[in-house]
This record gives structure tokens, C-alpha cells and sequence, in this order.
């Protein structure tokens, strides 16, 4: 499959991580709070540029600079030097831990199946540690191993900005348009399959569901983000046994920024989460203006729901969003924003939680 335009260096990195997305939402958002004099991004080692920095236009400070310039450091996917640490905590510094990643669920893995991912241990306690909404239930427990005194909710956040610029990129029109009548939709899924929380099993089903019930209607199913598991035995196996590889209807493809596939490649995204309610798929492609099918409950009446890990219910949600996405543009539109908004970086209400959350930890004696 060939994808439409350039990709700029930082491209790869953001679409390919959500953490690096919400790293960029978080300086952005802090940025815009009054109280708030300078959000900067810090690199490490020091010394080193930043491609955050370069792209977002967001300031950059070297990981030797801290102690002097900041009043507190947020780790969010990543982890400073020891030494750096001591001295920033030396000079009065806090130190916040922002869990938005499952990482109980990733160390259970990293012991269970010896994947290549884990929660690294600070040598350091932190003065609070910050757990978005979908993962509290997990990761709450977890961050005892912290030793913080305050662990707490952080909003979910999100902005439609790093969408927009990659839709530019592309030279690609970001927003949802009507095909043909009858037209048979292109599948998209874009789950990670890097760990048991998203993977590509329950959304290929829920599609080969539809395709069985009604074959005229799908065109083709792409699965993003799979071209590695080619020559897998189990993916080799599972795909084998659907209809919509047996009828030549199934692809597996390299991960692409999700701005360049809407209404080139894709017309319809299907995804499964498991314990990752809150994900940047469901704003993106809500915002976009395309159908979700999806389990979340936090969606409400936006996009096309089915039960957890329930792929006959799932194509039934499938044939529905074909049947019945643009009916009411306008209900959907206001549904859609309406949802997005809740998460947005510019709502005052999170904005204000966010203030909170940084009070808190600068009052801590």
C-alpha cells in the first residue's frame, strides 16, 4: 500500500506513541495555565535538542539546567539520571510520576512472557504521582512502590493539533465526505499489537462477522501496525481461518499516521480495548468526523458501541455504522464534539484540575 505525501522526521514517533503525544498535550496544556511561567520539555542527556521542541515550538530545556530553571519535573515515558534527580530534589524541586500507560498490566508481561517493556524503578521517591482515568483502577495499587503521599487523578487530555498537522503533511483532506450509495467501506484497524491491551484479534473478528453476514458490503480490511507479525505462527493461523482471508479481502500493514489513511485508504475504524478506555484513536477519528466501531464506555452515544470481547456483536455495530453514518450529520458533528471536548486542552474545567494537581504538590511540605 502506498501512502499519500511526506512524513516529517517527527512524524514516525508521534503516530507511533501515545505517550509522546500526551508528552506534547501536557507542555501545551501547562503552558496555557496562568499560574504556569515556563512548560518546557527537558532533554537527556543534556546537551541534546529536542524534536518536540523543534516541531511544536515549545521550549526545551537541558536535563543539566533543571535544578535552576524548573520547580517541578513530570516523568511521563521517561526517566532522568539519578544524579540529575538528586540535585533537582536538592534545590527544592518535586518530582511528579504521570502514569499514562498501563503499567501494571505491561510489568505483568515484562515477567509473564519476557516482552521487552516494564515499568523502571526510580531509586527516588516522588512527591505525587499522577494516574490518568482509564488506568486508576489498575495502576493505583501499583504506585504504592512510588512511596508518594499523593496519588491522584489527572484528566485525560487531548488536542485535534498533531491530527491537523499531519493531515497538512499529507497534503490529505482530514474530514469525512460521503461515498457513493452502496459503496462497499474499507476497514481500518488500527490497535498496536504491541501488548495484550490493543491487539488485532477481537476487531478481525467482529469484521469477518460482518463480511459473513453480509459480503457485499466490505470491501477490504487493513490492519495497521501488523506487517511485522507476518510469518507468525498464531497470526499466520488466526488470519487463515477468517473469510475475509480465505476470500483475498485481508491485509496486514505497516503503522502509518492515521491523518493519511482517512478517506484514501479508509472509510470505517474498528478497535478493542481492555482496560485502555481513554485512547487518541477515538478523539482523532471522532474529530475527523469518520465512523468508530468500539467498546468504550466512554463514547456515550457517539459512534457504533459493542459488547466487550463480543465480535458478533461487534459486526452487527460494523453493518450498523454502514447503514447508517451520515444519516445526521449534524447530530453527529455536535455528538462528536461535544465528546472530544471533554478531553480537550483548552477546557477550562481540565485546565482547572490541572492546576490543582500542580498546587498541590508546590504546597507539599
Amino acid at each position: 500500500m502506498t501512502v499519500k505525501g511526506g512524513e516529517p522526521a517527527l512524524e514516525p514517533a508521534l503516530w507511533s506513541s501515545g505517550i509522546v503525544q500526551n508528552v506534547a498535550f501536557l507542555l501545551m496544556l501547562l503552558g496555557r495555565l496562568p499560574d504556569v511561567e515556563l512548560a518546557a520539555v527537558v532533554a537527556c542527556p543534556a546537551g541534546t535538542s529536542h524534536p518536540l521542541g523543534a516541531r511544536l515550538g515549545l521550549p526545551v530545556v537541558g536535563e543539566d539546567e533543571v535544578a535552576g530553571r524548573l520547580d517541578v519535573l513530570v516523568e511521563l515515558g521517561a526517566r532522568g539520571a539519578t544524579a540529575a534527580m538528586d540535585a533537582f530534589r536538592r534545590a527544592g524541586g518535586r518530582i511528579v510520576s504521570y502514569l499514562a500507560g498501563n503499567a501494571l498490566a505491561m510489568n505483568f508481561e515484562a515477567v509473564a512472557c519476557a516482552v521487552p517493556h516494564g515499568e523502571i524503578m526510580a531509586e527516588a521517591p516522588f512527591d505525587a504521582v499522577w494516574i490518568t482515568p482509564q488506568h486508576w483502577r489498575m495502576n493505583a495499587s501499583y504506585a504504592a512502590m512510588t512511596r508518594s503521599p499523593r496519588v491522584e487523578i489527572a484528566p485525560h487530555i487531548w488536542s485535534p493539533v498533531l491530527l491537523e498537522q499531519s493531515a497538512a503533511s499529507a497534503g490529505q483532506p482530514l474530514f469525512w465526505k460521503r461515498r457513493p450509495p452502496g459503496a462497499p467501506v474499507r476497514i481500518g484497524i488500527f490497535d498496536p499489537n504491541v501488548n495484550v491491551l490493543k491487539t488485532f484479534h477481537i476487531p478481525l473478528l467482529a469484521a469477518d462477522m460482518a463480511f459473513r453476514q453480509r459480503t457485499e458490503a466490505i470491501d477490504r480490511v487493513l490492519m495497521f501496525s501488523a506487517a511485522h507479525l507476518k510469518g507468525n505462527a498464531h497470526f499466520e493461523e488466526f488470519c487463515a481461518a477468517t473469510d475475509l482471508m480465505r476470500h483475498g479481502r485481508l491485509f496486514a500493514e505497516s503503522r502509518f499516521p492515521l491523518a493519511h489513511l482517512l478517506g484514501l485508504h479508509i472509510d470505517l475504524v474498528v478497535t478493542h480495548q481492555w482496560e485502555n478506555s481513554l485512547n487518541y484513536l477515538y478523539w482523532d477519528v471522532l474529530f475527523a468526523g469518520y465512523p468508530i466501531v468500539h467498546n468504550s464506555p466512554h463514547l456515550g452515544a457517539c459512534g457504533y458501541s459493542y459488547r466487550d470481547f463480543d465480535p458478533a456483536d461487534g459486526g452487527r455495530a460494523i453493518l450498523d455504522a454502514v447503514a447508517r453514518h451520515g444519516a445526521d450529520p449534524e447530530h453527529e458533528r455536535r455528538c462528536a464534539m461535544e465528546t472530544v471536548w471533554a478531553y480537550h486542552i483548552d477546557n477550562p474545567g481540565v485546565q482547572a484540575r490541572y492546576a490543582e494537581l500542580l498546587a498541590s504538590v508546590m504546597d507539599a511540605a
